[in-house]
């Protein structure tokens, strides 16, 4: 049997990250076109907003087709917009139904 590097590369993510599953969980519940700021999507995931700016979970999300970046808002604050062609998200929303219809039974 090979053995495939990448394989729990995601879940090894998320569970290091502080912020990742925080973020992915409101990243579910944003509209595809509206744009949050930093510290608008601190307050959607309840994470603090030092630890967003200490941490690099944004970038990394946006660089797996997450987030987009997207021109800032007035304040000149970094503007994310959820993707709405995401793999991670779509597999993400997979999960947490599959869990939920499971954990209810």
């Amino acid at each position: 049997m090979s053995y495939n590097e990448s394989a729990g590369a995601g879940w090894k993510f998320v569970e290091s990250s502080e912020s990742a599953a925080a973020l992915l969980d409101a990243a579910l519940d944003l509209e595809p076109d509206e744009p949050v700021t930093r510290s608008e999507l601190a307050d959607v995931a309840d994470v603090t907003l030092k630890q967003l700016y200490l941490d690099e979970t944004i970038a990394d999300l946006a660089s797996a087709g997450v987030f987009e970046s997207v021109e800032p808002k007035q304040d000149g604050e970094v503007t994310y917009v959820r993707n709405p062609d995401s793999e991670v998200l779509e597999a993400a929303e997979r999960f947490d139904r599959a869990l939920g219809e499971r954990l209810d039974e």
